[in-house]
């Protein structure tokens, strides 16, 4: 399935998926923020300015990383999961029959308790990759740039919901 296929016309409609969307005609772009270790090396990418100049704002200095570290997720992503999708619902589903979710509980509780924008990139990085590199696009920018205690609190809900319950 293409990403034109999973995604709704609502988040085809966003400037998130238009830009994401446009990473698969600039092979070089994605390439270029996939090798990205930081936030710092994002800002100095033109995919990433592309992206702002699409949001069509000024950002302080706080959020503008966020974009940073969200463009760089995202670069990771190749398919679109269906729309309305949660990311940590999605990490939670069980990896196969018999067994746990697809992201182990220790890999997501280290993830809900980092705050340095550098470490979430490379996690999220990580467990995009996990994921199949398929995500739903716009929930997981809209979460990444929002990150604080109540998304925190939101995903923990939903990956624990989704996951598979040990046998008591």
């Amino acid at each position: 399935m293409t990403p034109d296929e999973t995604a709704g016309p609502a988040e085809q409609q966003s400037p998130v998926w238009r830009w994401w969307k446009s990473l698969s005609s600039d092979r070089g772009g994605r390439a270029e923020l996939r090798r990205c270790g930081s936030t710092a090396e994002v800002a100095f990418t033109a995919p990433y300015h592309r992206l702002l100049k699409m949001l069509g704002s000024r950002l302080g200095e706080r959020d503008a990383r966020r974009v940073a570290m969200a463009a760089a997720v995202l670069a990771h992503i190749e398919r679109d999961a269906p729309p309305g999708g949660s990311p940590a619902r999605t990490m939670g589903r069980p990896a196969g029959e018999g067994r746990g979710a697809t992201v182990s509980d220790s890999r997501f509780r280290t993830l809900l308790r980092t705050d340095n924008p550098d470490e979430l990139m490379r996690d999220l990085v990580r467990v995009v990759r996990q994921l199949d590199r398929a995500a739903p696009v716009v929930a997981v920018f809209n979460d990444v740039v929002r990150w604080d205690e109540r998304t925190r609190m939101r995903w923990a809900r939903e990956y624990f919901e989704a996951a598979p319950h040990p046998h008591a």
